[in-house]
């Protein structure tokens, strides 16, 4: 079924349950969370923070919102993309398993079909092909970070959020791909400030402007204010498999 799943990341000093609601599907509330604590709206931001993008950033010009439907699940999907090459968007893998219908990505006033040209449910990361999609791609960067800002779209939105978060190092964690069959090592961010809700799977985690240093995959079951970003380094080799790729790829079944 392609819904929430809930997912446990094991770290080198804990346990933690991750709940992958943060990729919520349309027709799904906080409460089909797998019983996680996800808010219907970000915690109240700190004094001076930036929430709903009135004049947008720069990075949140290439920030998408991903939606389609998969018709074995019978669920409509939505989350939140970025341009990371011409006409080529970095997602969750989670986000788009078992889409066959009417996927799209739009920005603004702007709407373009996609497919899916590189999938990986071990890394939770692919790719999207939108033909005629003009945004500037997001560079990627692997430098140690302290502050972030995650960019990305509640269910139902059309204006991003930016919310501010603090960033522990980089560091491993074990979990398993996306259909929970395979254990996988992962590297991965945890952030804090930035209440992830329904809809932003797959926000970048920008630095420095316009520098993706990860992307969301999961929020914290016990603490609303805490997410996991994927670092850079974990999907690079998806992004570079589906940089020039301009053929659908399998990504079934639904996760």
């Amino acid at each position: 079924m392609l819904g929430p799943v809930r997912r446990t990341v094991r770290t080198p000093r804990q346990s933690v349950a991750l709940a992958v609601c943060v990729a919520v599907l349309a027709g799904a509330g906080a409460a089909g969370c797998a019983g996680a604590h996800v808010p219907a709206r970000p915690a109240a931001p700190a004094a001076g923070a930036t929430t709903e993008v009135t004049a947008m950033s720069e990075a949140a010009h290439s920030v998408v919102r991903v939606r389609g439907h998969a018709s074995s699940c019978r669920k409509p999907l939505e989350a939140t993309g970025f341009v990371y090459a011409p006409e080529r968007v970095m997602v969750n893998a989670h986000t788009v398993a078992g889409a066959d219908r009417d996927l799209e990505v739009v920005l603004g006033d702007g709407r373009f079909a996609a497919q899916v040209v590189a999938f990986d449910p071990e890394a939770d990361a692919a790719v999207l092909r939108a033909p005629g999609l003009t945004a500037r791609p997001l560079r990627f960067t692997q430098a140690s970070i302290t502050a972030a800002v995650v960019v990305g779209y509640h269910k139902g939105a059309t204006v991003p959020v930016e919310l501010p978060a603090k960033v522990r190092p980089d560091q491993p964690a074990e979990s398993y791909d996306i259909y929970n069959r395979v254990r996988v090592s992962l590297r991965i961010h945890r952030f804090q400030g930035a209440a992830i809700t329904p809809g932003m799977s797959g926000a970048p985690l920008v630095s420095d402007g316009d520098r993706v240093a990860g992307m969301v995959f999961a929020a914290d079951t016990e603490k609303a204010d805490v997410g996991y970003a994927l670092t850079t380094a974990q999907f690079s080799a998806v992004a570079t498999s589906g940089r020039r790729a301009t053929t659908a790829v399998p990504h079934d079944p639904c996760d």
